[in-house]
């Protein structure tokens, strides 16, 4: 007797066991393309608690790649909180889950600003939030950030989802690192009293922000996407002098190209143009 499903509005055959996403039903991961594209996101800020939990995108699917950033401002650096399953499962009940891998934390000295990533691939039974143990102590704050990629190749998630990392004190600007392949994702944390906005380079894509308080200074937490280059793409502009600036590039991995050329980035001065770097067929 063969096995089968309901699809809306019709019973189809199913040779494999389906798994239900929370939007469908789900055979298998989706094939991965070259650039894996942003699908949704949330934020969140959190003030003298123990466990930074922020709910996962209701958009979320089977297979998704999860890209979860956690900045905070506290004596220890923030980790993922261990897995755990309620003894009496309810339905409204959600699982707290340790994400895959996570990369060291880079700390803004002297403000004890930390920035810790961590990147996985969902599925169902993770649950759909993601938890962050920091410090509960009275001056702790940190910002928590879920994004979320559909078609990247899981099988080539990398141990630390920090490629680099590099910070700048009392400036307004940053030359943004280069890219090293696939989609290029840009995590932005800038300490100030007055920034108010931002401008990231021709050619990025998904523009997030979320905004926080830790003392007498206002953390902005910023992301961008934009394709992987061999240069730098150019320079992330705010309209205030900060305190203090980081940025974090973290690869989002996908299908190699199969012809091996590199890709035309609108923006880019140094590893597109024409004549030189790149050629029009």
């Amino acid at each position: 007797m063969s096995t089968s499903v309901w699809a809306g509005s019709e019973w189809r055959p199913s040779p494999r066991i389906a798994i239900w996403d929370g939007t469908s039903w789900a055979w298998n991961t989706p094939p991965p393309a070259e650039f894996p594209a942003f699908a949704d996101s949330t934020s969140g800020s959190f003030t003298n608690s123990d466990v930074a939990a922020l709910h996962l995108p209701d958009t979320l699917r089977l297979g998704d790649l999860v890209v979860s950033i956690c900045a905070s401002h506290s004596d220890t650096e923030p980790t993922p909180s261990a897995r755990t399953f309620p003894s009496t499962p309810e339905p409204s009940s959600e699982t707290e889950f340790d994400p895959l891998r996570a990369a060291h934390a880079a700390t803004l000295a002297p403000t004890r600003l930390r920035l810790k990533t961590s990147m996985f691939q969902w599925t169902p039974d993770m649950g759909r939030s993601v938890s962050w143990r920091v410090s509960g102590k009275q001056d702790t704050n940190a910002i928590v950030m879920n994004l979320v990629y559909r078609k990247a190749d899981t099988t080539k998630l990398p141990a630390e989802p920090v490629v680099d990392y590099q910070t700048a004190v009392n400036t307004d600007r940053i030359s943004l690192q280069a890219g090293t392949d696939f989609q290029s994702l840009y995590v932005a944390v800038a300490l100030s009293t007055d920034l108010t906005g931002n401008q990231w380079p021709e050619g990025f894509t998904a523009p997030r922000e979320a905004m926080g308080r830790f003392g007498d200074l206002q953390v902005h937490l910023m992301t961008a996407n934009t394709v992987g280059a061999p240069a730098s793409p150019g320079i992330l502009q705010l309209d205030a002098t900060v305190q203090q600036l980081a940025v974090a590039l973290i690869t989002i991995p996908g299908k190699p190209n199969a012809d091996g050329r590199g890709v035309w980035i609108l923006g880019d001065q140094a590893a597109s143009v024409l004549g030189k770097t790149t050629i029009l067929e």
